[in-house]
Formats: C-alpha cells, sequence, structure tokens
C-alpha cells in the first residue's frame, strides 16, 4: 500500500505525518533532502510550500489567486503570494526587494521573505530531482480546512486558541487518531522547534494525500508549468466530494 505524507515546514526543519494501512507515524527531518531520501520512492507527499515558481510578470500565480478568492476576505489572506524565482538568490531582506520590484513590479511580502529559504530547498531538490515532481505536490492548509469544512472558511485564525480547536475538531472527523497524534508530537517536540499549528497544517496535509486522486481538484483547472516544467498548481478536496 503506498505511504501517504502531509508536510509542514517548522523552525527545526519539515515536519512530517505518514500514514500507511491506518497507521500513523510523525516526526521532524532537518532538510527535504533528508525527508525524502527516508520515504519509500512510491510514496505520495503533500506539502505546504509554493511548487512551481514565475521568473517574472505582475499577475504572480493563478493558483495564489483562485485560492485567495475561494477562501474570501477572512482567510484569503493567509495565501500570500509565491516570491518570483529570482528573489530566491537574494542575500537580505533590501536585496529581496529590490529584485522583486524588479522583476514583477511588486514589493515583496515579509511572510514570503521569511519562508523563501524553505521555497528555495524544495526548489533546489526538484531541480535535482526532477523525477519527484510527481510525488512532492503543492498543498495549502488553509485551503485544505475550507474543502473539508463544505466551502466553509475556518471562523478563528489558526494560532489562536479556538482555531486550534476548531481545526483539532475538524481533523478528528477525518482522521479520529488525529488529537493523540497531536497530543504525541507536543509532548515530544519543543515549541521553540515544532509549533501547534505545523502540527495541523501537517495533518490536514496528509488528510488531502491519503484521498484518490479522483477526489481532489487542481486549481487551476490546467494548471501552467513554470520555466523548469513544475506544475504550478494547489491541490484541494474536489467540489461536492464527500471524503467519507
Amino acid at each position: 500500500m503506498v505511504m501517504t505524507v502531509g508536510v509542514d515546514g517548522c523552525r527545526a526543519g519539515w515536519f512530517w505525518v505518514s500514514q500507511t494501512e491506518g497507521r500513523l507515524a510523525q516526526g521532524v527531518a532537518p532538510s527535504i533532502t533528508d525527508l525524502m531520501a527516508a520515504l519509500p520512492p512510491d510514496s505520495r507527499v503533500f506539502i505546504d510550500i509554493p511548487i512551481g515558481l514565475l521568473d517574472g510578470g505582475s499577475e504572480g500565480r493563478q493558483c495564489d489567486r483562485e485560492a485567495r478568492r475561494l477562501l474570501g476576505p477572512g482567510r484569503g489572506s493567509s495565501v500570500f503570494p509565491a516570491p518570483y524565482r529570482p528573489v530566491l538568490a537574494a542575500a537580505s531582506d533590501d536585496e529581496a526587494k529590490r529584485i522583486s520590484l524588479a522583476v514583477s513590479g511588486r514589493m515583496l511580502s515579509k511572510q514570503a521573505y521569511y519562508i523563501s529559504p524553505k521555497i528555495r530547498e524544495v526548489d533546489d531538490y526538484l531541480a535535482a530531482n526532477p523525477g519527484r515532481a510527481g510525488q512532492l505536490r503543492e498543498v495549502h492548509p488553509e485551503l485544505a480546512f475550507w474543502s473539508l469544512n463544505a466551502g466553509r472558511a475556518m471562523a478563528h485564525g489558526k494560532k489562536t486558541r479556538a482555531g486550534f480547536e476548531e481545526r483539532r475538531d475538524l481533523l478528528a472527523r477525518y482522521l479520529p487518531q488525529a488529537p493523540a497524534l497531536i497530543d504525541q508530537a507536543l509532548t515530544g517536540h519543543r515549541r521553540r522547534d515544532l509549533a501547534r499549528d505545523d502540527i495541523l497544517d501537517a495533518l490536514v496535509n496528509l488528510v488531502l494525500a491519503s484521498l484518490p486522486q479522483t477526489r481532489l481538484q487542481s486549481l487551476p483547472a490546467v494548471p501552467p508549468r513554470d520555466s523548469r516544467g513544475l506544475r504550478m498548481e494547489i491541490l484541494s478536496l474536489r467540489d461536492n466530494c464527500e471524503v467519507l
């Protein structure tokens, strides 16, 4: 049986949750290379990181725009525009802003800058391992929660107590082992290495990764490819498709 894996970045590296024949496991890998090397070659890995990047242009990725539209004004801001690939070479915030303005006419968001090292890590990995591009797929946790919640965005921010409980309870509907695994991860890792919302995000990514492809949809429906041939898409549950 194919192993399915949900992944989210954390301060210590990459937090992952896997499922094989109903059995869950979790851990932290220091790098995406280490994580992928430890997984069976046919694993299905859904990760919260932009995959497929533009080299320039003013509109940004279509998948990001569509995800923001679906989430609406309350949660749409959680889908920040992915940085352009030239920005990843910047050595400082100021340099990143200058490059972003030069290639797109737009300023780089703080969120995009802070996560740029992890985006570069995955982008470099796929450049060196192009055959893994079909195995490592992009998802966005807030869009995943939205799709599992019948097209309704979460009512509370994920870093609040109410938001944590709201997402944990929704996960438990689809993955009954989720609350126990959350407690295990919280006990087994320091908060400075792994935040509560990192665990939630990896788990919801796992839920989507464990579904048949026929139950998933891509945003946009026909994903464009970047200059390296990577799909620029975000996966979510297909409209009107029940998980259970």
